[in-house]
């Protein structure tokens, strides 16, 4: 089990102690993505084995594609307790947690591996730390993917292609910032509203991992895609606590020690499916360009700089520092 989970467990049991095993217990999970998105299938076998491990005594059933609310108003649930577990993303959560942004400064990290290499250290215990009083907290830290841009209008290839265009982008300041030194006009738009929104113009593009692009058919409104990878945008998996202490201690630690072992399950799902996913996606007519992100990174130094005045600047500075080594 994980060194920072070890705290919440102390305090967890004190709030559970003499609990005994009753009733089975059930719990709802909810997340955004598409019935066929990874989110689900590492959803349902967080759910299956917990279940296994319990011998039927925890079950979790999985609710996909918003169907318990969209992000913010899930979010919410789960912090006052009218939701159980949510697969949220890390830019949404710092509505709530500022910090969380962090982990969406462009071009922080280079691959999959480094943000997980990053998120199961000092960093990650760190961030979990800050999620204290929300009522909520971060059981494992699910994998997202690095983010490229779809336009129906023309090959991005270098900075000067976003001039001007309308660009939806999620709910998080760090976003907005990034496109705007892009030289775009960034506009907020709810996940669950994107595909409406690409077909009817009012934004003339987005930035999504693969599989978002591919579950979602934004390649159906969009006919091309840059390969920019420039934010990595993130899956942490939210708890509310009372329920968490709620739990008998030997189910709440299967709980959390499965939690965390999904992690690395799903780093490995989501690297090998986006090969795959690429491929489909020329095979459906979506016109692929790779870019030189050199000049991408330049335009946007300056809003790492800025960010660090209002986040955690010692906290971006040792996640550089650690993929630096």
């Amino acid at each position: 089990m994980k060194l920072r989970h070890s705290l919440s467990l102390m305090v967890l049991a004190l709030a559970s102690a003499g609990a005994t095993h009753a009733d089975t217990i059930e719990l709802k999970l909810g997340h955004t993505g598409a019935p066929t998105h990874h989110y689900q299938t590492i959803s349902q076998m967080f759910a299956d084995e917990v279940e296994t491990r319990t011998d039927g005594n925890i079950k979790i059933t999985v609710y996909p594609a918003d169907q318990l609310g969209k992000q913010l108003e899930a979010v919410e649930g789960t912090m006052i307790g009218t939701q159980d577990i949510f697969l949220v993303s890390d830019t949404v959560l710092s509505n709530w947690v500022p910090d969380m942004g962090i982990l969406n400064l462009p071009f922080l990290f280079s691959s999959l591996d480094e943000v997980h290499e990053v998120l199961e250290g000092p960093v990650g215990d760190k961030l979990e730390e800050k999620m204290q009083g929300t009522g909520a907290e971060v059981i494992g830290w699910w994998m997202g993917g690095l983010r490229n841009v779809t336009n129906n209008e023309k090959p991005i290839t270098v900075p000067a292609d976003l001039t001007d265009l309308k660009i939806r982008v999620p709910e998080g300041e760090v976003f907005v910032e990034t496109f705007k030194a892009l030289g775009a006009k960034p506009v907020v738009i709810s996940f669950g509203e994107l595909y409406t929104a690409l077909q009817l113009g009012t934004a003339d593009a987005q930035e999504n991992p693969p599989a978002h692009i591919l579950t979602q058919k934004f390649y159906e409104v969009q006919a091309y895609t840059s390969r920019t990878a420039h934010i990595y945008l993130g899956s942490p998996l939210i708890m509310n606590s009372d329920k968490l202490a709620s739990i008998p201690e030997d189910y709440r630690t299967i709980l959390l020690d499965t939690a965390t072992e999904m992690a690395a399950i799903h780093l490995k799902m989501v690297n090998d499916l986006e090969e795959t996913q690429w491929a489909e996606l020329a095979d459906l007519g979506n016109q692929i360009n790779d870019v030189d992100t050199a000049p991408f990174k330049a335009a946007v130094a300056p809003v790492i700089e800025q960010f660090k005045g209002k986040l955690d600047a010692e906290l971006i500075s040792e996640i550089q520092t650690t993929l630096s080594k």
